[in-house]
This record gives C-alpha cells, structure tokens and sequence, in this order.
C-alpha cells in the first residue's frame, strides 16, 4: 500500500460507516502488488504521499496556545457548559487531549465533522493507539460509527451504563469499542486496546477546553451552494509530548447536488516524481487524474505539500468528475509554513 493510502485509509478507518475504507484498502493492496511488481522489474522505489500547497498572502492572527494542543478558542462555551457546540461548526473542537497520558505518541489526528469531533493517536510506528469521538445525541455518534455487534455487553464507567464490544479497526488487531454518556448531554466513543486502557484514555480527554481545528489550507471561495462541513489536522508529536510538525490535513466540502468532496494534503514524497505520469496542468501546476486504486486528482508539487482531491465518502471516479477536481485546485490556497498552527487561517472558506 502506497504512502498516501495508508495515511487516508488509516484517518477514515474511524469513519467506516460513512466511507468505504474496506474497498479502498482492497484497491489499494491490489495496486500495490501491482507496484511492487513494476518496482523489481525497474528496480525504483514506488510509495508515495500525496497532499496540497499554494502560496497564501494572508495569515490568521489566533491566540497564542497555552495548554491546547492546536490554538485556543477564546471566548466560545466548551462541550461542557454547551454540548449541543459539538459538531455544529468544521473550524472548532470541544476537546483536548492530555498527551503526556501516553506512552507512545506519534501522531495525532483532529476531526470536526458534522455532529461529532474525534481525535485519534497514533504510536510512532503509525499504529492507531486510541480514537475518541464525542457528539451531542446518541444518535449523532451512533451515525459516525460502525454499529455495535451483537456480542457487545453492558458495562459501568464511572457510576454511568454503557456498552462495550470488541473489532478489528482495520490494522489486523482486536480494539474495544467503549460507549456511554459520561456527562449528561455528551455522549462518547472510545476506541482502545482494551476495556482498562479506553478508560485511562477517556481520562486524557479534556471537555473544558476548545480550540481552532485549523489547516494550513484555504478555499478562495466554494462552487454555488455548497458547504464546508469537516476539518481535519494531523501533528506529529515530539519528544516533551507537544504536538510539533504538521503531518496532514483535509477539508471536506459537500455541494449543492449531494456529492462529497475532499481535499487532502500531506508531505511530498521522495519517490512520488518516479510514479507520478502528468497529463494535464492545473492552476499552473503539473498533474495526474489517477483511476488505479483511489481515484482522484493528484497535484504533488503545490507549493510546500502534495494535494489529492477526490470523492469523500466511496472513492468512485463517476461521482467527481475530472472538472470538479480542478475547480478545486484552482481555487486552492495553503499556506507556506507548515509549522506554526497559530499562523493558519481560522477558516477554510474565508
């Protein structure tokens, strides 16, 4: 499997009953037999990590982080005192995560999508450690996720009922699936090794404070009708467990006719020139309508990162057509330094 349909098979794993990450990774492994195959024949390396850039001329002014992870939210309620904040704008996240909980920490992935947040952690050899999600309704993170199994039993976690199953998260290991109300009007999922470890995580998660869900990425302006519904922001996390250099990011806008559509940027890779075959240019940039495995527009030299845009929720070249995609890039803008999430724009549409 290449770099890039790791990293998106890995954030959307979570996502499962919205997305057909089954199929894509299916895809994915068959293109990458294929690749390995070309690879021995031309003896070149072929992984790849595709995402997005563009110059912007202008920098949000944010408050400066204190102990949030991404920048604070001055001034707007947290989960707690205003449960019902939760999901209703892509730009913030009513929650945090103390990272110095864990024990192993390479990566953590924010989302705010519509009616839920969640935050995944990665170890550093990539591998999910644990996903929190919280919503509003039972019936918004019931939405979000895959359903509970019949095996699932009843549990107790902190004096509150809940239930608890087991699955596999798509990394081949068996997770728990812990879900209750642990506060009246909030309702969570965790995703952890085990019934202990979903508990101990639970107890890094922080409903007292919210933050900016920013993205080195900016739309100029969206196509008539549509609208910005879900951000996403991976950081890597260093040494003293503060989230450092920026890994990936995404936006996902649904439009007028239904359809979904995501942007997705990371770092370029090395091998991405030997793989990549233009046959077209966009916004002045050399690119690639791929249709093996994930299938989408790829831009792997927009500015300082490598852009994908394709279909958001089933990866299927007959919902994004190849003219939507380069709407998109064209009107596509990213910041140049990727490293300082309090100069980022506040929003991916203004």
């Amino acid at each position: 499997m290449s770099g890039i349909e790791e990293k998106l098979v890995r954030s959307l794993a979570a996502r499962a009953a919205q997305v057909e990450v089954g199929e894509l990774a299916r895809q994915a492994v068959r293109r990458a037999g294929r690749m390995r195959a070309r690879r021995r024949a031309a003896g070149v390396a072929a992984a790849v990590v595709l995402i997005v850039g563009a110059a912007l001329g202008v920098q949000a002014m944010l408050p400066q982080r204190k102990d949030t992870t991404l920048p604070v939210a001055l001034g707007v309620p947290s989960a707690l005192s205003r449960p019902e904040g939760i999901g209703a704008d892509p730009a913030l996240l009513h929650l945090d995560l103390d990272l110095k909980a864990f024990d192993d920490v390479g990566v953590v992935d924010w989302v705010s999508g519509e009616d839920r947040e969640s935050v995944s952690v990665y170890g550093q050899d990539h591998e999910l450690v644990a996903t929190v999600y919280v919503a509003p309704t039972v019936v918004d993170l019931k939405r979000g996720l895959r359903p509970l199994s019949s095996a699932a039993v009843d549990v107790t976690v902190g004096g509150r009922p809940g239930r608890a199953d087991t699955f596999d998260p798509g990394n081949g290991q068996r997770f728990t699936d812990l879900r209750w109300e642990p506060v009246d009007g909030i309702f969570v999922a965790v995703w952890a090794r085990d019934l202990a470890a979903a508990q101990r995580v639970y107890g890094a998660v922080r409903l007292d404070r919210v933050q900016r869900c920013v993205t080195p990425m900016r739309l100029s302006e969206l196509p008539a009708g549509a609208r910005w519904v879900e951000c996403q922001t991976a950081m890597k996390v260093g040494r003293e467990r503060s989230a450092g250099e920026w890994a990936w990011s995404g936006l996902v806008v649904a439009q007028a006719d239904v359809e979904r559509v995501r942007l997705w940027a990371g770092e370029p890779a090395a091998a991405d020139g030997a793989r990549f075959a233009p046959d077209r240019v966009v916004a002045g940039r050399s690119a690639q309508w791929l249709t093996d495995g994930m299938r989408g527009l790829w831009v792997p030299e927009f500015g300082p990162v490598s852009l994908y845009v394709l279909e958001a929720t089933a990866f299927r070249a007959d919902l994004l057509s190849e003219d939507e995609a380069a709407w998109y890039v064209e009107h596509l803008q990213v910041y140049d330094d990727l490293t300082n999430p309090d100069a980022w724009p506040t929003s991916a549409t203004r």
